[in-house]
């Protein structure tokens, strides 16, 4: 709570500073300093982009995605501003550093209009989540293009005015301030019923930054002055407010109170994997646990890797000797169904070989099965889940039960959405546990490149 009013009288702060900087101006001067403070806030900026991007890359959430190339590009240019001190390790006054924060600010804005807006056009947040490896790209290599320029001292930026104060700089800070206040609104209007630390340190961030690009817009940039300290105050002091918010959530889910709903709940078509070991509980009785928790460690770190970085699978969780593992969960694997079946056959080939080098060492079972699913948020304070649940899955479950040992069973769905040249064995009419009704099920021996 005191965090809390806290972060909701910053801003107030921030308007007060504005309204007397002719009174606070210590015309002091720091070279060092300044080179410190920027640096190290725009590192702080950059590891908060590179935590909301994991969450947002894990979850597939478009709004903390957008939120991220946000402070993605602002830590940037301000690292860039921080560079450029004179003195420090450049000699020259270099027209492009010295405008970095103005700009870097600006583009920061649209990214947090749009994580503001985005979920105004449910199709929207979709294609944002299929192309975040484009988007964060494009944002890299901008700045790298900034700095090239700069350093060059190519026009326009070799024109433009050492202090910031242009008409040009200045028109942009005034649309970058209302662009962070109609975000800010936008955050208020969204979160209204949720108003927990994060989302209340997100918007007084954005009215701080939208401040200090006013105060901008309103006298330039004088530099050392008590408007130039007041607008590099404001800034620093938005992004500390949002580090210490995100510090004090869950390690895992740092931004899950910023998820859109969607990413809460939805509806997706995926294909779900279980493997499990057959005669573990005999293994078990016959072995030390010493030499059974080496067995499962070895397996878990073949199959791991495997399922996620070569096939693009997300493992939900281990289940004892078990593993079950998702496709398609963000909704940007059109071929869920393939890499699914084609991840089975190769964790029965690694397990194989595994086997073939410590005799004695259980065999694998795995079922692939495709079809709709629900994603869910479940839990509460102190722990949340994403889980994956539905028919689709419990079949899936059954499936692998059914599987032969070392041999990999796929449902009717997943056969229908694999190539012609496909092999498998049929098992019509095949009856699971808890199903009323008869599946078609295929034992899997070959997928097509």
């Amino acid at each position: 709570m005191a965090a809390g009013i806290l972060v909701l009288t910053l801003p107030v702060v921030g308007f007060v500073s504005l309204l007397f900087r002719s009174q606070l101006d210590p015309r002091w001067t720091s070279t060092r300093l300044h080179f410190v403070l920027f640096i190290s806030v725009g590192a702080g900026a950059i590891v908060l982009a590179y935590v909301a991007g994991q969450g947002a890359d894990r979850r597939g959430d478009a709004r903390v995605f957008l939120l991220s190339l946000g402070f993605l590009v602002t830590g940037g240019f301000l690292a860039l501003h921080a560079v450029g001190t004179p003195g420090v390790l450049l000699n020259n006054d270099l027209p492009g550093f010295k405008i970095a924060i103005p700009v870097g600010l600006l583009v920061g804005a649209l990214f947090g209009a749009g994580s503001a807006f985005v979920d105004v056009r449910p199709d929207v947040a979709p294609v944002v989540v299929r192309n975040r490896d484009r988007l964060r790209a494009v944002v890299l290599a901008a700045m790298a293009v900034w700095v090239a320029w700069t350093l060059a001292e190519l026009p326009p930026l070799a024109g433009t005015s050492p202090e910031g104060s242009g008409t040009l700089l200045k028109v942009l800070a005034g649309l970058g301030a209302l662009v962070y206040g109609v975000s800010a609104v936008r955050y208020a209007v969204v979160f209204r019923r949720a108003f927990t630390l994060l989302p209340l340190s997100v918007i007084a961030s954005f009215i701080l930054l939208a401040e200090a690009l006013f105060g901008t817009a309103l006298v330039g940039e004088r530099t050392w002055h008590a408007s130039w300290w007041e607008w590099h105050g404001l800034i620093v002091t938005g992004y500390v407010v949002i580090l210490f918010a995100a510090r004090h959530q869950w390690q895992d889910e740092r931004f899950h109170q910023l998820y859109l709903s969607t990413t809460r709940e939805r509806s997706a078509e995926v294909s779900v994997l279980f493997a499990d070991l057959a005669s573990y509980t005999t293994f078990s009785e016959r072995s030390t646990p010493a030499a059974v928790a080496s067995m499962l460690n070895t397996y878990y770190e073949m199959a791991t890797p495997l399922l996620t970085r070569r096939f693009g699978g997300d493992v939900e969780k281990f289940i004892g000797d078990a593993i079950m593992a998702t496709f398609n969960r963000r909704g940007d694997q059109p071929d869920h169904a393939v890499r699914a079946a084609r991840a089975g056959l190769e964790l029965q080939r690694q397990m194989g070989l595994l086997v073939d080098a410590h005799p004695g060492w259980p065999r694998l079972r795995v079922g692939v099965n495709s079809g709709p699913a629900e994603l869910r948020e479940l839990g509460g304070r102190g722990y949340v889940t994403y889980a994956v649940v539905g028919d689709t899955i419990n079949v899936g479950s059954r499936l692998e039960g059914q599987a032969p040992i070392g041999g990999v069973l796929i449902g009717a769905e997943t056969y229908r959405r694999l190539p012609a040249e496909t092999v498998v064995d049929s098992r019509p009419g095949l009856m699971l546990k808890g199903k009323e009704t008869a599946v078609d099920a295929y034992v899997l021996h070959s997928v097509p490149t």
